[in-house]
């Protein structure tokens, strides 16, 4: 301070900026104290929201995991019995077709866009010998379940290529190296050759020797074979076992009437049993010789 009371303009200078920098320095400080505390909070609710996140990632995968499909299959068979099982294929054969149906779609890998009922369709389409074909998927399994029912063979035919299973459609089914017991055989003439998962006969004229072998059978007569002879399409022949005549048969007639026709015959006849044929083709007639 000067002489007479004067300020020191410094000292003033100093005084004033000390007074003034001190509310500013405050504010910092308290902005410094927010902004620390506010991290702290933020790094707290990042640390407290982790184990729900964690949850959240965990359900994910879960859910991912039991949705998704193996290509690997199960293979269950049903219905088998012996005679199916002389042209049963190996189940690792349908497990292969299966797992390549199921490889070849995007869509097939998901429990929810799998196309169970196509897969189920190509694979009876692919092998002839299936009667049924389903495709399950087990509700905590990833591996899908196929069922297969084999069909059973109606008729067997003989051919000059072979013997062939053929199922009530009229359907080879696979060509087999024996003859099954209590399965209708038919010598077929006519020269043709079955291919496995196509027509060769009609299913009516498999049903027609069917229900003439149910006749004769409820009559106690065991039938020896039936024959397609090769000059004569609308013919149907029968022989019975231990005899040496053949019953001749109208495919486009009722099988009923005509199989109670001849065995009215062969009853009337008793032990005056035909030596070459006994003709029921003409509705209301029956011939023999």
């Amino acid at each position: 301070m000067q002489r007479g009371g004067a300020v020191n303009p410094a000292f003033s200078y100093y005084t004033n900026r000390a007074v003034t920098d001190a509310p500013r320095e405050r504010t910092q400080q308290r902005q410094q104290v927010a902004e620390t505390e506010q991290g702290g909070t933020r790094r707290r609710t990042l640390a407290s929201a982790l184990p729900f996140w964690l949850l959240v990632g965990l359900a994910i995968i879960c859910v991912l995991k039991v949705l998704w499909l193996s290509t690997n299959p199960k293979i269950n068979v049903v219905g088998k019995t012996s005679v199916s099982a002389t042209y049963l294929r190996s189940t690792a054969v349908y497990a292969a077709a299966t797992h390549h149906l199921l490889a070849s779609s995007i869509t097939s890998h998901s429990k929810v866009t799998a196309d169970l009922d196509g897969t189920a369709r190509s694979l009876k389409a692919q092998f002839p010998e299936l009667e049924n074909v389903m495709v399950s998927i087990p509700l905590v399994s990833n591996r899908p379940v196929v069922y297969i029912e084999i069909a059973q063979p109606s008729l067997i035919v003989q051919t000059t290529h072979g013997n062939y299973a053929l199922n009530k459609a009229g359907v080879a089914l696979a060509r087999v190296q024996s003859v099954p017991a209590h399965v209708p055989v038919l010598v077929d003439q006519s020269g043709g050759a079955p291919q496995p998962g196509r027509q060769y006969l009609p299913s009516s004229t498999v049903a027609f020797m069917q229900t003439v072998a149910y006749q004769f059978t409820a009559a106690q007569k065991a039938i020896n074979t039936f024959i397609l002879p090769s000059n004569s399409p609308y013919e149907l022949d029968m022989r019975l076992a231990n005899s040496a005549y053949v019953i001749r048969y109208n495919l486009e007639e009722d099988a009923t009437t005509e199989s109670g026709a001849a065995l009215a015959t062969i009853e009337h006849l008793g032990g005056a049993a035909p030596t070459s044929y006994l003709d029921v083709r003409v509705p209301g007639r029956a011939y023999y010789k």
